[in-house]
């Protein structure tokens, strides 16, 4: 048995090795270890869940619709401020997946599909049968083409505008919900002669128009959304993050191509056309990004509905059903207009001087082939000449805004929405009177909101695998280095305490 002296010596020297041995083990080579465990949770290894996952999201995402209602047509066919409500949500499920064509190293290369399915229940009470009068998008947008490309034969085309439109001949239509947004609006049905050779106009100049398809019978069919539904995309190029998992699932190329071609190009140094910054395939697809994230660097994403990356930034720290997260939002420099890049300067209506849209307003001429134009919802952010513009905008910004809450371990979306507008220039076109009397406006069409939130099992999974382990790493470390500081504050007391006695016995 040792003396007392010896003892408190031991437990001394004892404490302060645990104390250095433990806060290396805490501070060097736990999170070696807890990083390790991470990178093998999310890296796109081959038979992992993170793959399956990443292959198909085991859950449907909300996808929800609401449409701006026109409830004084007859005032804006007169030259009247367009008032509206909005009507919805309509609510589909969406179902995502990825189909893998190759793997090459640490890159995967898929397509993406989704299909929409109504979902009746969480819309209730609003239906696909609900009838709505809206601004009449194919009206519009194949007139103000045709005044570009036909100009001269606008007279001539006005003689046709009820055969080639039908009942909803005119800047403003009342139509059922379904139709109107997935199931089709016919155009050319029973177009004459006259229409007939204005078809065949239409036909080609909408040859790349995604909302609008040619029918078995020769006519046209226009919808907003049915384009997306189980549709293929162009081909992604990520890296899978086994290499380095600062990479996953970050862009190498977008169908084939560092660049997409939707926006002006820049002139270099040398005199030579480069594709510029507007064009520039930043980031992930949105639904995956890599982990540790660092709260000082924004994050990007490319969204192919608006044919650009998106920069999101941190905002602030949250929590969602006990996981911490941190909130990247999409804010005014979105929409800035500073990047001029963006300004194809062909869509006629309320624009600054140089023909470029005002602040908070996109042109989406070159992405989806007609005069449409993006905006946040209900002109968020977005100059107050068009908010003014229409009666019943109420933007508000943490229900119209883009956001990410994501897990700061993982990466993982915990929750997020993509928000957009898509909105028409009313106003007048040369030779059609129907639209004389147009006051020009921007006018909203309809906003989205494509969200998600991890259900119950997988926020439960995350807690149990991985802040379950952290958190016992956060308790037993300082309870560790606690125990040995006090071994060591024991020894030591044990010493001084032998020492004094051994004095006061001599």
């Amino acid at each position: 048995m040792c003396s007392l002296f010896k003892c408190g010596v031991t437990s001394a020297v004892l404490g302060v090795i645990l104390v250095i041995v433990t806060c290396i083990v805490s501070f060097v080579v736990v999170p070696g270890v807890v990083e390790s465990i991470i990178i093998s949770e999310v890296a796109l290894q081959n038979g992992t869940e993170a793959m399956d996952r990443f292959k198909e999201i085991p859950f449907p995402l909300d996808f929800k619709v609401r449409l701006f209602n026109i409830t004084n047509p007859d005032e804006v066919r007169g030259g009247g401020i367009p008032a509206v409500t909005e009507t919805g949500p309509y609510i589909y499920k969406m179902y995502h997946t990825r189909e893998v064509e190759e793997y090459e190293g640490d890159i995967i290369k898929y397509r993406t599909r989704n299909i929409f399915t109504f979902n009746a229940e969480a819309s209730y009470p609003n239906t696909e049968d609900d009838i709505v009068t809206v601004v009449n998008v194919p009206y519009h947008g194949i007139l103000q083409m045709a005044e570009i490309r036909f100009l001269d034969l606008m007279g001539a085309l006005s003689l046709g505008l009820d055969g080639i439109f039908g009942a909803n001949n005119g800047p403003i239509m009342t139509v059922r919900v379904g139709d109107f947004l997935f199931d089709g609006i016919p155009i050319c049905k029973n177009p004459g002669l006259i229409g007939g050779v204005a078809c065949g106009q239409i036909k080609a100049i909408g040859a790349n128009v995604k909302n609008l398809v040619e029918a078995e019978d020769g006519s046209l069919v226009f919808t907003i959304l049915d384009y997306k539904n189980n549709s293929p995309s162009e081909l992604y190029e990520v890296y899978r993050g086994i290499d380095d998992a600062s990479k996953l699932g970050i862009m190498n190329l977008f169908n084939g191509s560092k660049y997409i071609d939707n926006w002006v190009t820049d002139i270099d140094e040398n005199g030579e056309t480069i594709p510029g910054i507007c064009n520039m395939v930043n980031g992930s697809d949105s639904a995956i990004y890599p982990p540790f994230v660092d709260r000082d660097k924004s994050l990007f994403a490319l969204n192919t509905d608006i044919c650009r990356s998106v920069q999101l930034k941190y905002q602030y720290d949250s929590e969602y059903e006990g996981i911490p997260v941190a909130r990247f939002t999409v804010n005014e420099w979105f929409l800035d207009n500073h990047e001029g890049c963006f300004c194809l300067n062909v869509t006629s209506g309320i624009t600054q001087e140089n023909g470029c849209l005002l602040k908070g307003a996109m042109e989406l001429y070159s992405c989806v082939g007609a005069f449409m134009v993006l905006s946040y919802p209900h002109f968020l952010y977005a100059d107050h000449t068009y908010q003014n513009g229409v009666i019943g905008m109420t933007p508000v910004e943490e229900q119209h805004r883009i956001f990410a809450d994501l897990d700061p371990y993982t990466g993982t979306v915990i929750r997020g929405s993509k928000r957009a507008q898509f909105n028409v220039f009313m106003r007048p076109v040369r030779s059609i009177a129907a639209t004389n009397s147009l006051r020009t406006t921007l006018t909203p069409i309809f906003w989205v909101d494509e969200g998600m939130s991890l259900p119950e099992d997988l926020t439960n999974m995350i807690k149990r695998r991985l802040l379950g382990s952290l958190n016992l790493v956060d308790i037993f470390i300082p309870i560790l280095i606690s125990l040995s500081v006090v071994l060591a504050v024991f020894g030591v007391v044990l010493v001084i305490w032998t020492k004094r006695r051994s004095k006061i016995n001599i």
